[in-house]
């Protein structure tokens, strides 16, 4: 799978599964100093992720300080070839200066098992 290098940043897209809908999400950066993937919540109101009481509360914390996230399960979430069913997925605010649609951190990067290969700028 294509990794893209924009702004110093490395970026890439995945596909989340919710009640029957699907979205892609590009401008992921790929972030391995995140224990857990955060997508924007404003990309994922578009097919109806929305904080429903039961949702567990969490923290995020980084550079900018600490955010309060939700976190969703979704029916499931594709990588490149890899796919994996009900997996739980961070929602939060980002920074709007930011320009991207959230960080693909190490719960799915471990759980597919990825490999960076940072010559070619791929993943697989």
């Amino acid at each position: 799978m294509k990794i893209d290098l924009v702004d110093g940043l490395l970026q890439t897209s995945i596909i989340i599964n919710y009640k029957g809908q699907a979205l892609t999400i590009d401008k992921l950066v790929i972030d391995t100093g995140a224990s857990h993937t955060l997508l924007s919540a404003d990309v994922v109101a578009d097919i109806g992720v929305y904080f429903e009481t039961g949702d567990k509360i969490v923290s995020a914390f980084g550079i900018g300080g600490e955010e309060s996230c939700f976190r969703k399960s979704f029916d499931a979430v594709t990588l490149g070839d890899f796919q994996i069913k009900d997996f739980n997925l961070d929602v939060g605010t980002l920074h709007e200066m930011l320009e991207i649609n959230g960080l693909l951190g190490l719960d799915l990067l471990v759980a597919a098992n990825v490999v960076l290969d940072l010559s070619e700028l791929t993943m697989y």
